[in-house]
Formats: structure tokens, sequence, C-alpha cells
């Protein structure tokens, strides 16, 4: 199976090495546009959230860069293509099934700091997208996210996976409300600034304005008619963030932007020392990390909004999770096993349906219909024949063992073929002579 995935994530290093893999919006776009380019034979989809990049590869051969080596050139442009070594253990490899699964369970949010959370599932759907615009997918890995998309869809409506709707956003607002039990400081009334407002950032306001907080969100100048904020959400200009920072207690920060929304360079000179809390949930980092040396500063970025929170253990059906994923992943696997057979099985349908085509020359001709009106309903027959007949064989792949593919197949395109053959020559088996055969 030709299908490579790499990649780096939360699991194995901290937010700073993750911010170096991350992609903008703009940044993925031209990504997966050269990789299109340079590679047209490879289907490439690339995943990158706050918390992992990952590029998965389809069709490659021994020549072709793995996704290791292609991350790693993605994300070193200063480097010549082919040149420098990836940091051993750097990256995390998989392939084939391995990496099927992987992204079977990254999908349905089994991979997730936060157990079975939601917003994974939006953003593997935003990767796929992203590829088809770019035209980098292939047939192989569309066929592989849609197949993990409807699993984890399964998987949410089907078992009890986070029926709480634990989220990035609600694990703020515990985060905040933590803040203010250790401050003495109630949820119901503060003063909390949102910039950004983006899913998340809109997410995060929505819950703080069910907490009762009083909720301020940014929007930039341009897109203050266009844009749709949370109800309950007062509005500033995103230029006005600096010198209305001293009316909030709570500043929390989710855009996606490639440059910090806040600097301590900016924020320095009107800092009044009072406390407040800050929370980061951008990656990369929206917040500049030097933002801690304030005094009455709290600054919490992702990795920190995980201590302490997220549940790590099992979810309780465990064993309807694992039944889902085996059942769509053994699916999965007989697809793409059974695809070699795809354009032999359509030659099967072109020969049966012009088969009985020359079958039904006379009887369409006897009908007394113009030139026109037969060719639509040869068209429209033969449309249908090639129809029914590719159910009944694309059927075999489920029907059948995998070790009778080939010789069932193969019978088939000897029958098919005879068949046609005979019809060219006149020599049609009559209804009776293939009762007696098939009997």
């Amino acid at each position: 199976m030709y299908i490579q995935m790499a990649g780096i994530d939360h699991t194995r290093v901290n937010m700073h090495q993750r911010e170096g893999f991350t992609f903008t919006a703009s940044a993925l776009e031209v990504a997966l546009e050269w990789i299109a380019g340079a590679y047209p034979h490879l289907g490439c989809v690339i995943i990158a959230t706050c918390n992992r990049t990952e590029l998965y590869l389809s069709g490659s051969t021994r020549e072709d860069p793995g996704p290791e080596r292609l991350l790693w050139t993605l994300k070193t442009p200063s480097l010549p293509e082919g040149s420098g070594e990836v940091p051993p253990g750097l990256l995390v490899c998989r392939h084939g099934m391995d990496a099927v699964e992987h992204l079977f369970r990254l999908t349905s949010g089994l991979k997730s700091p936060i157990m079975g959370e939601h917003q994974i599932l939006a953003q593997v759907k935003g990767a796929l997208d992203a590829a088809q615009q770019a035209k980098s997918t292939d047939p192989v890995l569309e066929r592989l996210f849609q197949m993990a998309i409807g699993c984890a869809k399964r998987i949410k409506t089907e078992t009890n996976i986070n029926r709480a709707n634990v989220s990035i956003a609600s694990v703020a607002v515990e985060r905040i409300r933590a803040y203010g039990d250790a401050h003495h400081l109630a949820l119901y009334g503060l003063t909390c600034l949102v910039i950004g407002n983006g899913v998340i950032g809109r997410q995060t306001a929505g819950h703080l304005v069910h907490a009762g907080c009083q909720v301020t969100v940014t929007l930039r100048g341009h897109r203050q008619g266009e844009a749709l904020v949370h109800q309950g959400c007062k509005v500033i200009d995103y230029d006005q963030r600096y010198a209305s920072l001293g009316d909030y207690t709570v500043c929390i920060s989710a855009t996606t932007s490639p440059h910090h929304t806040l600097t301590f360079e900016q924020l320095a000179p009107l800092w009044d020392n009072r406390k407040r809390l800050f929370i980061d949930l951008a990656m990369p980092r929206d917040m500049e990390p030097a933002l801690r040396s304030l005094e009455g500063m709290t600054l919490i970025d992702m990795d920190q909004l995980e201590e302490g929170i997220f549940k790590k253990d099992e979810p309780s059906d465990e064993a309807a999770i694992q039944a889902i994923l085996h059942e769509t992943m053994t699916e999965f696997s007989s697809w793409y096993a059974f695809r070699k057979y795809v354009g032999r099985i359509t030659g099967i349908q072109q020969a049966a349906s012009a088969d009985m085509l020359l079958r039904l020359n006379h009887h369409l001709v006897s009908l007394g219909l113009d030139a026109e009106s037969q060719d639509r309903l040869r068209n429209a027959l033969s449309h249908a024949s090639q129809m029914v007949l590719g159910k009944l064989l694309f059927g075999l792949r489920d029907t059948l063992d995998w070790r009778m593919w080939e010789p069932c197949v193969h019978a088939l395109e000897t029958s098919a073929l005879q068949s046609s053959s005979n019809g060219k020559t006149g020599e049609h088996t009559s209804p009776s002579e293939g009762t007696s055969e098939r009997v």
C-alpha cells in the first residue's frame, strides 16, 4: 500500500518546536501547489493545526522524496532541495495501514489532547478541501480522507465519546474560572477581550457570554460590516487592542496571523502592573512569550492550557469505537486492494453492454423510431446496463473472499469477450441453450 505520512505533534515536541512546522492558510496553499507542480504523480494532503502538522502522500516511488523529506524541505526553504539531514526523532513516519489507522483515529478525536474533541474533524475536512483546491490530492487520498471523516462521524454519533462536548474554547473558560477563583474574581461580569473572530475565537466568545462575562471582540476595519460576531459581544477595531487592554481583566487571542498580535515592545509602555490573565489559543503563537516578564501578567499558551485539565482516560465504550474503526479500515483496505481490477471491470461492462445492444438491434429497428430517437434509446440502454453490471461486478469486493477476485474477474473477462466476439459473427446462443447451461 503506497500511503505514507510524516508529522510532528503535541505528544512528541513542545510548542516552540511545533511552531517551526506550522502553515498559515496562504503558506499551505503555496506548499500544496508546489508539490502538485513538482510531483504531479503524487497525491498530497497536509493537516496543520495547533497541535500537529502532518503530510500524507500516496503513489510515491523510490525515486520520490518521502513525506519526511518533503515536510522538512517545505519548512526549511533556505536549504537546497534534497540537502540537509532531518534531525532524528523529530518527525514520526507511518506507512500503509499504520498511516491509515492513525488518520482514522486522529479524525475521530482519539489523538487529541481532549478525547473526542470536535474541532479536529472540521480541520481534517479543511485539509482535504485545501488539497482539492490546490489539485494536490488524488483518488486514493480523497477516498481515504472521506472514509476517515465518515468513520469519525459514526464514532461521534454511535458512541458516548465526548458527549459533554468539551473543546478548546470550553477548556479556556475553565482556566479563566480557575484564575477567578484564585484571585477572588467572579466569572459573571468578568471583562474579557477576544482578539480574533475565527472559529475558535467565536466559540470562546460564545462560551464566555454564556458564562455571564462581558465580552468584546476585535474586528479588522475592513470586516466590520461583513463578519458574524457572537450575540451579546461588543466590537472594537483590531487596531484599538493595545489602547483598550486596560479595560479588561482577561485577554484571549485566537487568530491565524503569522505575526504576534501582542508584543512586549508595544504593550510594556502601557502596562499598569494590574493582575490579568492572557490566554494564547493560536499556532503560531499570537502573544510574544516575553510578555510573561510583565509584573502581574499570567500568560497561558496551548501547551499550558492542557496541563491538569484535559482528560487522558480511555472512553467508556472503547469496544464500540474499536469495532467502528476496524470495520471502516477493513472497508478501505478492501477498496484499495480492489483498485487494480477497476480497468478490467470497466472493460467487462463495455463488452457486455455492446453485446446486449447488438442483440437488441433488430428489435430497436422494428420499433420504427427515427434515427435520433434510436440513438437516444441506445445510449440510455448502454448507460443503464453498465450501471447494473457495475453494481454487480463491484459487489464482488464485498461478497467474495479476496483470493477469489482474480479467478472470478478473469472468468468474466473471458466470457464477456467471447460473447462479444460471437455477437459480431452472428453466433448468438439461443435462450434454450443458455437456460440449459445455467441449469
